[in-house]
């Protein structure tokens, strides 16, 4: 990040300001544009499920997406930015706006490469799937829109006792706790096709041929990965691999 002309602000949303001030290397001018890139992949990217953010998660999304341009400041904020505000002045401009080079995020990593192409299939076969991450863990949940479904996972963490390794789930309601059941475990390969083909080859042995059982079986699918989410300090995240 440029240590010239560098701004501070904070996003806020009617009234209510996010805690953490940011300071970049981003001027007046093109910073609300790119808030709008980051929104709109947002929205196009949970619409269908529904998925939305508070300003706290837009202000991480920045740190996470353009570590070199965005850091916490421990100074007051010279700018308080409205983001729906941002959001609606802006929007009908969305479809220019994200065509603009510079604000496409960090280029993925092979892990985050094969989350983005989960996430796909899983969209294109008929389900809803959210992406989410901690520290320590990235995790796709995906589920089908009706009532009285099964809300499957993927996760990877860095350090499991399992090592270098994708682990394949099922979220379990047991006597109202939630936890993540793991059924299968993928060795991490070097190479995506190779990785991705295996995932996809245990989900279904678990999705299609694995009979449910009481506990697996969730009356609002939706609710209950956003109560795991939360339980679990998980921070949903846009992914997006061209």
């Amino acid at each position: 990040m440029s240590k010239l002309k560098q701004l501070r602000f904070t996003i806020s949303r009617n009234g209510d300001k996010a805690k953490t001030v940011l300071k970049t290397s981003y001027d007046i001018v093109s910073l609300p544009y790119l808030l709008t890139y980051v929104m709109g992949l947002f929205f196009e990217e949970y619409a269908n499920e529904g998925v939305g953010f508070s300003t706290s998660e837009l202000t991480n999304m920045l740190l996470t997406m353009y570590p070199k341009d965005f850091a916490v400041s421990a100074e007051q904020a010279d700018l308080v930015i409205d983001d729906l505000e941002t959001w609606e002045r802006n929007c009908s401009s969305y479809d220019t706006i994200r065509t603009i080079r510079i604000f496409k995020p960090k280029e993925l990593n092979l892990s985050e490469k094969l989350f983005c192409k989960l996430k796909k299939h899983f969209k294109q076969n008929g389900f809803h799937a959210v992406y989410a991450e901690t520290n320590e863990e990235s995790l796709i949940i995906f589920y089908r829109p009706q009532s009285n479904q099964r809300v499957f996972g993927i996760r990877r963490n860095c350090y499991s006792k399992n090592g270098n390794s994708i682990e394949i789930g099922l979220l379990i309601n047991e006597n109202t706790f939630l936890w993540f059941k793991t059924a299968a475990i993928v060795s991490y390969k070097k190479i995506l096709k190779s990785i991705f083909n295996d995932v996809i080859q245990e989900i279904n042995k678990i999705t299609i041929d694995e009979k449910a059982l009481p506990q697996d079986i969730f009356l609002n699918p939706y609710v209950a990965c956003l109560e795991y989410l939360s339980k679990y300090g998980y921070s949903i995240k846009t992914i997006e691999w061209e």
